[in-house]
C-alpha cells in the first residue's frame, strides 16, 4: 500500500513538473517545394477565392460552409468557416507581393488569436519553395501537454494543405493575376476573371484612319465624361479596351466597342452603354509596336491555336496598356490581345 502511494505521488510530481520542459506555445511548420513561379504560389494564399478550393480544413470536406468577405485578396480580406468538428476565422494583416502574408487567426483549437504566415521563395523562374507556419499566444500551464500533441497534428494538416495546393496547381488555368507579366510576343492561356465595361459602340470601314478615329473619339468622350462629369479620380481609370464584335474584310466593315474598366455600375451618358465581359478561359499575347501590325500577332495567335487544337471564338478585345499620347515612338506602344476559347 505504501509503494503504490509513492508510485501515486511521484506520478502526480511528474504531471506537475514536466509542463516546465514542454512548449509554451503551439508552433507547426511545413515547407514544400511548388513547381510553380513565385507568382502564381503568392495568389493562391492571397486569393481567398482560390485558397478556399484546396486548403486542408474545408476543401476535402463537402459539408464544410464558408464565407469569404470582401476584398477576397491583399490586405483585410476575411475568410471564415466551420465543419462538424471545428471552426475558424481568419484576416490577411500584411501582404509583401510575392515574399511573405501574414494572418490573424482565432478558433481553430489554438486556444485564442494566432498568427499564421506563408514565405515564399523562388528557386528559378518556375519552383518556389513555401515555408507555411502557424504560432498561437502563449497556452496556460496545464495546457501545454495539448500543445505538444496538437503541434504536430497541425504540421501534418499544413503539409496535407500544401499538397493539396500542388496538385490543384498541377492542371490550372493560370489567371491573370498568377500570370504575371507577359513577354512581348509570348502566346498562352489564362483565366480572364471578368470586367464591365462604359462602352461606345462603333460601326466602321475597315481603313485604318477611320477606325483610328472612331477609337480615339470614343476614348476622349469616355474619358472626359467619367472624370469631368462623374468626378471619377483618373488613378481609378483601367486601361482602354476595344471589343471586336465583326470584322468583315470581304464586306469592308468592322463593328467594335471602345470601353474604360468600371468596378461599379454608373450612369451612362448619351449613347453610351455598360456591357460585361464574362469570365472565360483566353488566348492572350502581348504586341510590342504599331497598331497597324496588331494582325500580324493576331496571325500567330491563331496558328498558335491551331497547332495546340484551340477553338477560338470570332469575337476578341484589345487592352491598351500604354498612351500613345505619351508613348511618342509606336514601337514601344503594348496592347494585350484577348481571344476566347470555345469549349
Amino acid at each position: 500500500m505504501r509503494r503504490i502511494a509513492q508510485i501515486l505521488i511521484l506520478l502526480i510530481l511528474a504531471i506537475l513538473i514536466i509542463p516546465i520542459f514542454l512548449p509554451k506555445k503551439i508552433t507547426a511548420t511545413a515547407e514544400k517545394e511548388i513547381s510553380k513561379p513565385v507568382e502564381v504560389v503568392f495568389e493562391e494564399f492571397t486569393n481567398l477565392n482560390e485558397y478556399s478550393k484546396w486548403n486542408p480544413w474545408t476543401s476535402q470536406d463537402s459539408l464544410a460552409k464558408f464565407e469569404i468577405s470582401m476584398p477576397y485578396r491583399g490586405e483585410g480580406a476575411g475568410f471564415k468557416w466551420s465543419t462538424e468538428n471545428l471552426e475558424g476565422d481568419m484576416i490577411i494583416s500584411k501582404a509583401n507581393p510575392n515574399s511573405k502574408i501574414q494572418y490573424e487567426l482565432t478558433g481553430f483549437e489554438l486556444g485564442g488569436n494566432s498568427i499564421m504566415t506563408a514565405e515564399f521563395q523562388p528557386q528559378n523562374e518556375n519552383k518556389t519553395k513555401v515555408k507555411w507556419q502557424i504560432e498561437s499566444e502563449e497556452m496556460g500551464y496545464f495546457n501545454r501537454y495539448f500543445v505538444y500533441f496538437k503541434s504536430k497534428s497541425l504540421s501534418e494538416k499544413l503539409m496535407e494543405g500544401l499538397n493539396n495546393l500542388e496538385s490543384f496547381l498541377k492542371d490550372i488555368v493560370l489567371t491573370e493575376a498568377q500570370a504575371g507579366d507577359l513577354k512581348a510576343g509570348e502566346i498562352r492561356i489564362e483565366k480572364f476573371e471578368g470586367l464591365k465595361l462604359i462602352t461606345v459602340q462603333n460601326d466602321t470601314s475597315l481603313e485604318s484612319d477611320e477606325m483610328t478615329t472612331a477609337t480615339e473619339e470614343s476614348f476622349g468622350l469616355l474619358f472626359s465624361y467619367l472624370t469631368d462629369y462623374l468626378k471619377v479620380p483618373q488613378s481609378q481609370i483601367g486601361y482602354p479596351v476595344s471589343y471586336y464584335t465583326l470584322v468583315d474584310s470581304i464586306g469592308n466593315r468592322a463593328k467594335f466597342r471602345c470601353g474604360y474598366p468600371i468596378t461599379e455600375s454608373v450612369q451612362t451618358g448619351e449613347g453610351m452603354e455598360l456591357m460585361s465581359l464574362p469570365a472565360t478561359e483566353t488566348l492572350v499575347a502581348l504586341h510590342k509596336g504599331s497598331y497597324k501590325s496588331l494582325h500580324l500577332t493576331m496571325g500567330k495567335m491563331k496558328n498558335y491555336a491551331s497547332q495546340n487544337k484551340l477553338n477560338l471564338a470570332t469575337n476578341y478585345w484589345e487592352e491598351y496598356l500604354n498612351d500613345p499620347e505619351v508613348i511618342k515612338n509606336e514601337n514601344e506602344l503594348l496592347t494585350k490581345i484577348y481571344i476566347p476559347i470555345k469549349k
